[in-house]
């Protein structure tokens, strides 16, 4: 090996390392959060307050395959939908009037061995709800669910509430707002407009752990929660999609 190639050489690892944090990172910078109006139900993966929905083929092709979705009616049995891949969702059709919608997709382990890190499990999922008057069972992991107060959500870790979680809440017209949650997991936002809200919060545990045989040294989950308000001022429109590179 030359001298320049042995400069280079280093360079090369660390850019290569580097791409491979950035990948990770923009992974994690991303959220998925249902729609669902007039019979189908929409899985978006990417960033609700800015407008960006990442498509297939693409980076929606990432996921290990095509998540189920959990229907939930009050007084009946949860019922499980499969769905199938569209060009900028994973698209289900809905029966009946739901009064929660709840998605886990599950993604490849992430390697971060080349910044001498365990690999990491990365858990997006998302709930949609038809009315955030009547309180739901928080079900997943990490959850984040309607108290049936007025503006008012829970975060809930494994079944416990999780204090100073921080939520952040996208109006309709894209702007977002965050607050952190008491002692109890509760946070209430104001919700001056009408139309759909996307509220996510974030959580990292590094308890290691398994998952599908393949050893994990930390987890990091991101739910989403949806609902959309009938009443209240006309929002501005979410602002344009970034446009594509």
């Amino acid at each position: 090996m030359s001298s320049n190639q042995r400069l280079q050489a280093p360079l090369l690892s660390a850019l290569l390392a580097c791409g491979a944090l950035t990948a990770v990172n923009s992974a994690q910078a991303h959220q998925v959060w249902l729609e669902n109006a007039g019979g189908q139900a929409r899985l978006h993966f990417g960033e609700f307050n800015e407008n960006l929905r990442e498509t297939s083929p693409g980076r929606l092709d990432q996921f290990k395959g095509v998540p189920a979705l959990e229907q939930q009616r009050a007084g009946a049995a949860a019922q499980r939908v499969e769905g199938q891949l569209a060009k900028d969702a994973f698209v289900y059709t809905t029966t009946g009037t739901p009064d929660t919608l709840f998605a886990a997709a599950s993604y490849p382990l992430i390697d971060r061995s080349k910044r001498n890190l365990p690999a990491m499990v990365w858990q997006p999922s998302a709930r949609w709800v038809a009315s955030l008057a009547q309180p739901v069972a928080p079900t997943a992991p990490l959850d984040l669910v309607p108290t049936g107060k007025p503006g008012q959500l829970k975060v809930v870790y494994k079944g416990a509430p999780l204090p100073k979680a921080k939520v952040q809440l996208a109006a309709p017209s894209g702007w977002t707002r965050e607050a952190e949650a008491g002692e109890d997991g509760t946070v209430t936002f104001v919700t001056p407009w009408k139309g759909q809200y996307v509220a996510e919060v974030k959580h990292s545990d590094k308890t290691p752990g398994e998952v599908q045989g393949e050893k994990y040294g930390e987890a990091s989950y991101v739910t989403t929660l949806t609902f959309v308000l009938a009443d209240g001022m006309a929002s501005p429109a979410l602002p344009e999609p970034p446009k594509a590179h």
